[in-house]
């Protein structure tokens, strides 16, 4: 949040005089500083962030009118601006949309898109727009309150600019993926020391946010002496206190701690450490029962750990689970993943049939033919066990041009289910139609 025409970009660490200089020209004396800016996010965005774009386009809209013409005959952006002398409810939400140089939208524009992204993706579109403008009026209020309080004779300067809101996104983030990394492009320049070194590499969200914290936390302090400097700290926390609180009252907290535990456990599966994927699972699942990708994720590391019992019971609940939400067709996967790495795999026997018919029904034959003898070995003495033997008679001898295995499962249906509905059928198919004169053709 600026008064003036430069704003600093936060994460970005300046060491030097704690009084910062009225005159942005007047920066002599430095001779050294470590710079670093964010870069990226280990956190994926599963959705398309629709409002973190909105306010982007309105804010590089709306700083291009205001820098180059700020008046008009319809419009007057100058009413826009956060007066701390005469405050304004409306003016302390539009003041984030404009800018006053390209550093200052620059910068946040980053912050805005690298964390907006991955936080709108998780708390959704209305409440990610809800937290950033109120995050916006807290921290304009609140910088009005700390000007009044320590430098009044700065009250005439005007607020603008998006940073108490991307403040605020900042604090929200913090509560909901303090988990993840933020990669940061890093630049060294000690001349005196012969050091000059630049690079990215990964920094816990936690430590980077915290560590943006406490500089800003410093210069706000440094400020109360200072009298006007150009940019408005206070804001710059009031903002991200008011987002962390908004998160707590989200309940983004517990959301964090699922998905926390999920990315812990992925992350120990891709070094192979499948005991300690399989911890992380179990916590991640405690918490969301019901994810029946990550229940197959969980047999996936049963299976490498060589714990075959208990990812055969691990695939039977992500088959289940898929089931229950209508996807059918990763159900189907799953049951052919889980048949390929352990021999006889069964579910339960309806599922078992159900999963069997399916598979069959969507031209997966000999995944099905698997589904349908394994249902045999499993319930030989089920009462659906005539019309398994039926179902794959009729894959052997029509989809797969197999006879001589038709034929064997009919003689079966015959032999061991005798008095079933299905019996006479199998009678007949033996005695004519294209199994006999295929088996006779092939004599």
């Amino acid at each position: 949040m600026k008064r003036g025409a430069f704003r600093s970009p936060p994460f970005s660490i300046r060491p030097g005089p704690c009084k910062l200089p009225r005159d942005p020209r007047d920066q002599g004396g430095n001779v050294y500083f470590f710079y670093y800016v964010p870069v990226g996010l280990d956190a994926d965005v599963k959705r398309r962030p629709l409002v973190t774009w909105f306010i982007f386009g309105i804010c590089v809209t709306l700083f291009v009118l205001y820098k180059y013409r700020p008046i008009g005959s319809w419009w007057d952006f100058t009413l826009l601006i956060f007066q701390p002398a005469y405050p304004s409810i409306a003016a302390a939400f539009t003041h984030a949309f404009l800018h006053g140089g390209w550093l200052h939208l620059i910068g946040n524009m980053v912050y805005l898109v690298l964390f907006g992204r991955a936080l709108e993706a998780r708390i959704g579109p209305l409440r990610f727009y809800a937290v950033f403008m109120i995050t916006a009026a807290v921290g304009a209020y609140l910088h009005a309150v700390l000007t009044a309080i320590t430098a009044p004779q700065y009250l005439a300067y005007g607020v603008i600019g998006a940073s108490g809101a991307t403040s605020g996104l900042l604090g929200a983030y913090l509560v909901r993926l303090s988990w993840s990394r933020v990669r940061v492009a890093y630049w060294v320049f000690m001349p005196l020391q012969g050091v000059n070194r630049t690079g990215k590499t990964y920094v816990p969200a936690i430590v980077a946010i915290l560590v943006w914290f406490a500089l800003q936390a410093a210069l706000a302090a440094a400020q109360i002496g200072a009298g006007g400097a150009g940019v408005a700290y206070g804001e710059h926390l009031g903002g991200f206190a008011a987002g962390m609180l908004l998160a707590l009252a989200m309940r983004a907290s517990g959301e964090s701690r699922a998905e926390r535990a999920l990315v812990r456990a992925r992350r120990h599966f891709e070094k192979a450490e499948w005991f300690g994927a399989q911890a992380e699972y179990l916590e991640y699942l405690a918490l969301r029962p019901g994810d029946a990708e990550a229940r197959a994720e969980l047999a996936r590391a049963h299976v490498c750990a060589g714990d075959k019992a208990r990812a055969r019971e691990s695939y039977a609940e992500a088959i289940g689970a898929s089931m229950g939400e209508g996807q059918r067709d990763r159900a189907e996967r799953l049951f052919d993943e889980a048949a390929r790495h352990l021999p006889l795999f069964v579910l339960d026997r309806d599922l078992q049939l159900d999963i069997a018919c399916g598979m069959e029904r969507t031209l997966k034959y000999r995944a099905a033919v698997s589904a349908y003898e394994s249902y045999l070995a499993r319930f030989p003495l089920s009462p659906d066990a005539a019309f398994v033997l039926l179902r794959l008679a009729g894959i052997h001898d029509r989809r797969l041009d197999q006879p001589e295995k038709a034929r064997s499962c009919y003689r079966r249906l015959v032999d061991e289910y005798p008095s079933d509905e299905w019996a006479e059928y199998a009678r007949a198919r033996l005695a004519g139609g294209r199994v006999a004169g295929a088996t006779a053709a092939n004599k």
